[in-house]
């Protein structure tokens, strides 16, 4: 019976992020222009590990961009509610790699320049494991086996420049492993 209410709770949640994921600020016109699978948006949905695990994740945006918070609920595949977690700053959609939930949030200097930093939560206690600063927009994080590949993109820094971009190897210890520029 347990595992039947928590089930149904899975799916009203996963419903009602779904539903506020369409019609919160990143599908308005004008919006952040942030949806779902770009790291970046608000909303919720499911990250499910290889033992069963699962990861609930619910965005609820602040007032202003970027002020929001990303609650983060453990669900061991007995039905059992591992742990709970709130990031603020509006980390959006998490992925999986090795032992960690990696999410992505962007800071703009008062220059124009832009940094991003991952943050990696343990999946086993919901803690910070390891976080990484890195300059440019983080605008795709890939899972390999030992890390992650993160496509890392700077603006141009003047008008009609051009901008640059990177694949850079993360350990999932958090360490950098190696950059390649992309053509």
């Amino acid at each position: 019976m347990k595992k039947y209410f928590f089930a149904a709770v899975a799916v009203a949640l996963i419903a009602v992020a779904g539903f506020a994921e369409g019609h919160g600020p990143a599908s308005a016109p004008g919006g952040m222009g942030m949806g779902p699978g770009d790291g970046r948006g608000f909303g919720g949905g499911l990250v499910v590990a290889s033992d069963g695990s699962v990861f609930i994740v619910t965005g609820v945006p602040g007032t202003t961009p970027g002020t929001g918070t990303t609650t983060i609920t453990a669900v061991r595949p007995t039905g059992t509610t591992a742990w709970t977690a709130t990031l603020a700053n509006g980390h959006g959609r998490l992925v999986l790699s090795g032992s960690n939930l990696l999410s992505v949030t962007e800071t703009k200097a008062t220059d124009g320049t832009f940094s991003s930093t991952i943050a990696a939560i343990s999946t086993n206690s919901g803690g910070t494991a390891w976080s990484k600063t890195i300059a440019g927009h983080v605008v795709d994080l890939t899972p390999f086996n030992g890390g992650t590949y993160a496509v890392v993109v700077v603006p141009a820094t003047t008008t009609g420049g051009t901008s640059t971009r990177s694949l850079v190897a993360i350990g999932n210890d958090g360490s950098i492993l190696w950059t390649l520029a992309m053509p």
